[in-house]
């Protein structure tokens, strides 16, 4: 039997779900295999998503991300500053504690996307260990507060990789000893565009909009948006925001596989984030990106979405006023780009991922 151990990040759900498109392969590669899992804030999600007897999810924090200021997209430094210093005075205890559940679980390969503390232990014990990820916490936190004790440990930390799997819409990742760009990888649309649409009673001639803003802010900071008034036009938005406008239709509570439902729509209008874009890009949807002051990852993706002609970045004002419903009536333009997209947008990421891994194994 071949004991895995991948690391999810907390912060947010975009890790989780391009991981657990990535675990499904694996398992359905190797029936042999055991796989467990370490997360914390996207524990229920990935458990519903993965009920398979020979995956254990197990409650872990492991990393931290970014605080945003009250009802605003702007990073708020201090408390993001005082919640990484927190975070590095966990690392040791942590450390200790994965390593003896690395050595009782005989762990055979660790996989992480992105926490870096899983790679101390994979280099201490002599696993084979992956990185699969667009970014780093280095970058994002040494573009907020430049070279400090704590940037330079979570380097450190990177360091001691194995190898590091890049997927699209990435910084340039030089922290890693070996690394090896990968194609797009996101979970596959299961139900039929058409069918979704006919259950939710979306008629052909309905233009549909998805909202969100992730878990990134707090739900008032939806219920700031000017309310919309456009015939034939409906929303979507997920179980836990509120839209100040009619028309709205919310993904079901329970519902794990919320990429069917994005598929329906005609147009994304979200924060930025890998999760919601990878798959707006697999379902060939133009977006609209609100973007966030502060977190670097935004501008790598957005900037790319832009140049690859297929959305473009939206302001908070604009979000917020909704001057993005006048630009819907261009969706054409941002259809025809997906016909240009390069390889590495086009092709499935998760075969290159399950190369690499047997490679290793």
């Amino acid at each position: 039997m071949t004991n895995i151990c991948f690391y999810i990040s907390d912060y947010g759900y975009g890790h989780a779900s391009r991981d657990i498109a990535i675990i499904r392969k694996i398992l359905s590669e190797y029936n042999d295999a055991k796989v467990y899992i370490k997360t914390y804030e996207p524990f229920h999600f990935v458990r519903q998503s993965l009920p398979y007897r020979n995956v254990e999810v197990i409650q872990t924090r492991n990393d931290v991300g970014v605080v945003f200021k009250e009802n605003s997209v702007t990073v708020d430094r201090e408390r993001t500053k005082n919640m990484l210093d927190e975070w590095l005075a966990s690392w040791d205890e942590y450390i200790q504690k994965e390593k003896r559940f690395c050595e009782t679980h005989r762990i055979d390969l660790i996989l992480s996307d992105i926490a870096p503390q899983p790679f101390i232990v994979a280099d201490d014990l002599g696993i084979t260990s992956i990185a699969i990820s667009n970014f780093t916490w280095h970058y994002i936190f040494y573009n907020l507060f430049g070279e400090t004790p704590a940037t330079k440990r979570i380097k450190e930390a990177y360091e001691r990789a194995e190898i590091a799997l890049v997927l699209p819409f990435n910084e340039e990742m030089n922290i890693f000893k070996r690394k090896r760009e990968i194609s797009l990888v996101s979970r596959e649309i299961t139900v039929d565009r058409r069918e979704i649409r006919r259950r939710c009673g979306i008629s052909d001639n309905e233009v549909l909009v998805y909202v969100g803003v992730g878990r990134s802010f707090e739900p008032s900071f939806m219920r700031s948006m000017k309310p919309i008034e456009a015939t034939n036009v409906k929303f979507l938005t997920s179980s836990n925001a509120e839209l100040p406008f009619g028309n709205v239709i919310s993904i079901p509570n329970n519902e794990t596989e919320t990429q069917n439902y994005l598929a329906m729509c005609d147009l994304i209008v979200s924060k930025t984030g890998y999760g919601t874009v990878s798959e707006a890009i697999k379902a060939r949807l133009p977006m609209f990106l609100l973007k966030r002051n502060g977190f670097k990852e935004d501008e790598l993706i957005g900037n790319k979405v832009e140049d690859l002609c297929i959305g473009q970045f939206i302001s908070e004002k604009s979000f917020l006023d909704c001057a993005w419903i006048n630009e819907s009536k261009h969706l054409d333009e941002y259809t025809k780009g997906f016909n240009n997209l390069n390889s590495r947008f086009k092709n499935n990421g998760i075969p290159e991922i399950l190369g690499t891994v047997k490679e290793v194994i």
